[in-house]
């Protein structure tokens, strides 16, 4: 709908190796694995009119929730060709896989939350301002891991997102984790 949205998400990521001269440690030159992915993600749109500093403006509120769940499944008799993990960003708070790159799926139990509010220009739909929080909550330990050390925390740090238009030529944005 026009205030609303759902999106649910079901695949199956599947990669085999068959290499000619495999790395040491793995199980053998001809390595396959499937997982399982799933996500459920929505959100809310709320506006209103808002007079500040003598323009108005339309300010929106939108609320939005994504679970995630990638069960665990052993990856590391398999070779990181051109996978890195991701940086952590609003853009990666709402993805499924932490990491980038076609070797490796992270494994998940998680819940992402975050608000946004925006200032748009009634007459252009422009964005003049927006202000963003969220974070993540994890309901199981990481395993899948690259180089990093496996994070076992209950909740990842917030995000806290700035942006505005100083003029149709300059906008300033800033983003505190």
């Amino acid at each position: 709908g026009s205030a609303w949205f759902v999106s649910a998400h079901g695949a199956v990521a599947a990669w085999q190796y068959d290499l000619d001269q495999p790395n040491p440690g793995m199980g053998s030159a001809h390595e396959s694995i499937a997982v399982p992915i799933a996500s459920l993600d929505a959100g809310l749109v709320f506006e209103r009119d808002w007079d500040l500093f003598g323009k108005t403006f339309v300010q929106t509120l939108e609320p939005r929730a994504m679970y995630t769940y990638i069960p665990y499944r052993s990856q590391n008799a398999l070779p990181v060709f051109d996978t890195v993990q991701d940086d952590f960003n609003f853009t990666q708070l709402f993805s499924e896989n932490r990491f980038i790159g076609g070797d490796r799926v992270g494994d998940t139990n998680q819940l992402a939350l975050a608000v946004t509010s925006r200032l748009l220009d009634p007459a252009t739909g422009g964005e003049r301002f927006r202000l963003a929080v969220g974070q993540r909550f994890y309901f199981e330990d990481q395993r899948v891991t690259l180089s990093e050390v496996p994070r076992s925390a209950s909740s990842s740090d917030i995000l806290l997102a700035v942006e505005g238009r100083i003029s149709e030529a300059w906008a300033i944005a800033g983003l505190v984790q």
